[in-house]
């Protein structure tokens, strides 16, 4: 049973555990003291590659660690879930994260990637013990990458919502998603405290959603556009899923959660948002990667979207999606 804390005394936890602290550079700005000891683990890279990950595995054990705490963003947190399971060690993890969109602190399964592919690791034991929710640590995050969690976490929701694998319980955790992202999405981009505790809580609910469903079509396709353009994750998942959402129809309940009447006025008001909050197409895309685009998508991936998308379909929507001449 994963338990939720809201504030750092649970640390005290670690006392004696001699844990293992995955993290990167970002931790040293956050001023987080932990009240023992430690092992610190920072040799991984933003997208968290198999040989890092067995690096990890390596520190633990030669360190005899009793304990795993991730802080950090999504790649801390799958790191230490990855470390976890090719350890093969029944030790507990707590995550603590510091960016309100992955999601990865209530999920049971981790990002790897190997020889350039990347892979999802998934195990129910995976699902991290204990979670700590501080909004403290949302203050430094530029406004840009506030702005990219947060819509990865809607996308998260919205996503989870109309999954083949929903249920009621996770629509249940997407709607309430939905609801605070935009209930407190102004006071979390001007940083002030309730804001930022809210969209943790939000993002939080949006990882509880995918965790019982997974993600569909619009993270599918966005993990080439990071690739290609250098975009945020969040960034590139917020411009497939109006395209994708329209091309599919329906889902009008989702569409009331988002103020709208039906899919068409909800994807117009999603797109708004992205222009509001200025997440643009790449300037640099231009017809001739369409083809990388569309090659890149895993039809595995797309096994859980409510509608089957080919090729051509995936190609015409990476072309609405970049603004290009197909």
């Amino acid at each position: 049973m994963q338990e939720t804390f809201y504030d750092f005394a649970a640390f005290e936890i670690l006392k004696s555990k001699n844990p293992l602290l995955v993290c990167d550079s970002a931790f040293d700005l956050l001023g987080i003291a932990l009240p023992c000891k430690y092992v610190r683990f920072s040799g991984f890279s933003s997208n968290p590659q198999y040989e890092d990950i067995i690096a990890g595995v390596d520190v633990l054990r030669k360190n005899g660690c009793g304990f795993i705490v991730a802080i950090g963003g999504g790649s801390s947190i799958d790191a230490a879930k990855g470390i976890k399971y090719y350890s093969h060690a029944d030790v507990p993890v707590m995550a603590v994260p510091t960016t309100s969109g992955t999601g990865s602190e209530a999920t049971h399964f981790a990002a790897i990637y190997k020889n350039g592919e990347k892979y999802s690791v998934a195990d129910e034991r995976l699902l991290p013990d204990i979670v700590i929710l501080q909004p403290d640590v949302l203050k430094t995050l530029p406004v840009y990458q506030k702005k990219c969690t947060m819509l990865d976490a809607l996308c998260q929701a919205i996503e989870s919502w109309w999954s083949k694998q929903a249920t009621p319980e996770s629509i249940a955790y997407s709607q309430r998603a939905i609801e605070l992202v935009l209930e407190h999405m102004h006071s979390y981009l001007k940083n002030e405290d309730n804001g930022n505790k809210n969209m943790l809580i939000a993002a939080h609910f949006a990882g509880k959603a995918i965790n019982i469903t997974t993600t569909t079509a619009p993270h599918a396709m966005s993990y080439k556009l990071t690739s290609l353009y250098g975009l945020p994750h969040g960034h590139a998942a917020a411009l497939c899923l109006p395209k994708v959402w329209r091309h599919m129809k329906g889902f009008d309940e989702i569409a009331g959660a988002l103020g709208g009447q039906n899919y068409i006025e909800a994807s117009s008001i999603f797109e708004k948002l992205l222009v509001d909050l200025d997440i643009l197409p790449p300037k640099n895309a231009s017809a001739a990667d369409l083809d990388v685009l569309t090659d890149s998508v895993n039809q595995q991936r797309l096994q859980n979207n409510p509608t089957m998308l080919n090729k051509d379909t995936i190609k015409s929507l990476y072309t609405q999606i970049l603004e290009v001449d197909g």
